[in-house]
Order: C-alpha cells, then sequence, then structure tokens
C-alpha cells in the first residue's frame, strides 16, 4: 500500500496594516492637511489671559490649539500665585476661554479643553515677576575676561526688572543676573 504524503501545508498569515490600508492612509494623509477653521491661538490667548489676570488674579502661562479633522482641542496651563491652583480655578479658566471662543464666532462646543497648574517644575521662559519669591532653579551663563561658564543654582527668585533679576542662591548670596545670560529657569517648589 502507498501511503500519501500528508504534510499539512500552513495557512498563509494575513499582514494587517500593510498594503490594504494604503489607501486609507492616503486619504488620512489629505484630510490632515486641509485647512481646518480654528480660533487664532494668539488672539485667545491674549484675551484669556487678560479677562483671568483682571477678574479671577488667574495667570494664563501657556495656551495651545490644535485640530486634526473635526477634533479641536485647547490645552492652557495656568498658576496663581501665593496659592496652589485648585480645581475650581482649572473650571474658571475653561469658562474664560469658552467666553473668548465664541466671542470669536466659533462654537465652544466643537473644542475639548485642557486646564492644568504649571507644576512645580515649570520652565519660566517669560514673566519672571510671577515667580518673585518662590523657589526656582536656574541656569546661566557668566562672560568674564578669562572664561565664559555656566552655572546651575537654585535658590529664591527675589526681584525681577526689566532686563535682569536678583537672586538668592542657597548660600544666601544675592546675585544680579542678566535674562539675556538666562539659559534656563524652572519653578523647583
Amino acid at each position: 500500500m502507498k501511503m500519501k504524503n500528508n504534510k499539512i501545508k500552513p495557512q498563509r498569515k494575513k499582514e494587517y496594516g500593510r498594503g490594504e490600508n494604503k489607501d486609507k492612509n492616503k486619504k488620512l494623509k489629505k484630510s490632515t492637511n486641509e485647512k481646518i477653521n480654528i480660533v487664532d491661538e494668539t488672539i485667545l490667548f491674549e484675551k484669556s489671559k487678560d479677562i483671568l489676570e483682571k477678574e479671577s488674579q488667574i495667570y494664563l502661562l501657556n495656551l495651545k490649539v490644535g485640530a486634526i479633522k473635526d477634533n479641536k482641542k485647547v490645552y492652557a496651563v495656568i498658576f496663581k500665585k501665593n496659592e496652589s491652583v485648585s480645581h475650581s480655578h482649572c473650571i474658571e479658566a475653561t469658562r474664560v476661554i469658552q467666553s473668548v471662543i465664541k466671542s470669536a464666532g466659533f462654537d465652544e462646543g466643537d473644542y475639548t479643553i485642557t486646564v492644568s497648574s504649571a507644576g512645580f517644575r515649570w520652565k519660566i521662559e517669560e514673566r519672571f515677576e510671577l515667580f518673585e519669591n518662590m523657589q526656582v532653579k536656574i541656569k546661566y551663563r557668566i562672560n568674564n575676561n578669562e572664561e565664559d561658564k555656566t552655572i546651575t543654582e537654585s535658590g529664591i527668585l527675589k526681584e525681577v526688572k526689566e532686563d535682569y533679576i536678583i537672586f538668592e542662591n542657597e548660600d544666601k548670596e544675592l546675585k544680579k543676573i542678566l535674562k539675556e545670560y538666562i539659559i534656563k529657569a524652572r519653578l523647583n517648589c
């Protein structure tokens, strides 16, 4: 009796994510490149910042607007001087941002708004005056005749002027640092 070779042929596996989705990926790329009508980020930031500071003494540090298809998002970072940011502060900031979006002629319901506090390691890029008398960590450079040197120190931001800050380091030394020499500054709570 002759035996047949009963080898089972492995079934070819279907490859997902290759080939068949190329058309879908092309359509997605086209749709994300299309101009989406969203509120202007600069105008939204400036108007919201002014209202929040005047009405609630809440400082708007950063605001970003983004959109993919119909999914429009606003990310905002707020700060409250001499007080931690609470849930009610975030709600107040959200309400103000919604009203500015609406006053600009957009439907505020189309936007997902996320508001958070600056956090204890917030990078200070400008508006140093908001952080007076707070713990900060500063990286700055010194230019003297012999050498250029970079220094990183922690301490208290004592005073802020137009082009320099007064900083008290951990050794209780007061230092005048020109803003143009500051490489990086962060809250250091």
